[in-house]
């Protein structure tokens, strides 16, 4: 008789390396521009599932090559399966950490959606699916999206859409939320100024709070970086980082992304005792992802062609842009951290005790340590 937890967490590991071949991905088209990144892959990969659950023909091929479904091997039915079972395991733990994604769209009352589409998202994506006035009731409907959005961040994002275009019919909603607390925490006494190499130049230095712990944790030294794992209380989720040997190694490293370099990493990691200096740090960081998705060869959602035959018998509607916000707060209490996606549819040697000084560009990642889903990933370029 077949364990039905064991088929829950292969079914929620195969949507997860989905996500983060999309992710690695993503990173490499947002690292391009020289400053700060923070995004959460889990979050516009469920936004882009949603959607390509109302795609047809070419545009869902498209789509299906870009988000990794054809290296995960994953078939249309089972990928809203993978997905239900994938919101399943993301409960939070209340005594250890708060993790939450929701799902919710709106539709233009005049826009006729399929009811067929309308019951799969409430039923594996678990949206909240709900009609609006975008012509006729414009500052409405923004306001509903952009305080949908804030109360799903916990106030984190307080603001999603500065306007939106009357002629839209559908937006796409995803929201993660992430707060939790170090399973090691640091002793805020410890806290000291120290100096933070920022972009990796010379004489581009700046003093910015740093805390210190000395304990066991997960670690690894490789030929050109280091990297460190900080659990957080739970054990289910840990923050993982990645530090240059050179201080403008940062590019080297990143070149080496691909999508199984953190699982190939994590086998390599050994409990080991280490002093770490690790800057506090508070980020945001907004970017439209159209051109990103386009240099990845998703092009025809966003042209008036696009198949979205499966959300609604209307012709001449496509995706006018796909916009992403991100927050994260690290502190010596832990860290906290969202995320959320809009898709507008439109007409060097080891020593005893290894130091781990974060004082210059780092590539950081949030993930699930029990199916490898990256929830959140971005690097710190400057401070």
């Amino acid at each position: 008789m077949a364990d039905r937890g064991s088929d829950k967490t292969t079914e929620s590991m195969t949507v997860a390396s989905a996500s983060n071949h999309l992710g690695i991905d993503l990173y490499k088209c947002l690292a391009k521009e020289k400053r700060n990144v923070f995004f959460s892959p889990f979050s516009v990969s469920t936004a882009l599932a949603m959607l390509f659950c109302g795609t047809e023909n070419e545009t869902a091929e498209e789509m299906q090559h870009v988000l990794g479904y054809e290296t995960a091997n994953i078939k249309d039915e089972r990928l809203k399966s993978c997905f239900q079972k994938l919101l399943d395991s993301l409960e939070s733990n209340p005594d250890s950490y708060n993790l939450a994604c929701a799902n919710s769209v709106l539709a233009d009352k005049e826009f006729s959606v399929k009811k067929e589409y309308k019951s799969l998202l409430i039923e594996f994506f678990k949206a909240c699916v709900e009609e609006v006035n975008f012509m006729n009731e414009n500052d409405k409907a923004l306001s509903k999206i952009n305080e949908w959005v804030s109360e799903k961040t916990h106030g984190l994002i307080p603001k999603m859409l500065e306007s939106i275009d009357p002629s839209t019919v559908m937006v796409i909603l995803n929201a993660v939320y992430f707060k939790g607390f170090w399973l090691e925490q640091f002793d805020q006494n410890e806290t000291m100024l120290k100096y933070f190499n920022n972009k990796g130049e010379k004489n581009n230095y700046k003093e910015v709070d740093t805390m210190h712990i000395k304990k066991k944790f997960l670690y690894v030294e490789e030929e050109t970086y280091k990297a460190l794992q900080l659990p957080y209380n739970g054990g289910d989720i840990a923050m993982l980082i990645m530090l240059p040997n050179l201080e403008n190694g940062l590019e080297e490293l990143e070149n080496t992304l691909n999508s199984t370099f953190f699982q190939d990493l994590k086998h390599r990691m050994k409990e080991t005792k280490v002093e770490v200096a690790l800057p506090k740090f508070q980020l945001e960081y907004e970017k439209s992802l159209k051109k990103c998705f386009q240099q990845l060869g998703i092009n025809k959602i966003f042209h008036p062609e696009a198949e979205l035959g499966n959300i609604s018998n209307s012709t001449n509607i496509f995706v006018s842009d796909i916009i992403h916000k991100a927050a994260v707060v690290v502190n010596e209490e832990g860290s906290e951290a969202t995320a959320s996606t809009v898709v507008e549819i439109v007409a060097y040697c080891m020593s005893f005790d290894p130091e781990f000084f974060v004082d210059h560009p780092f590539l950081f990642i949030i993930y699930n340590t029990k199916n490898d889903l990256i929830l959140f990933m971005g690097r710190i370029n400057e401070l």
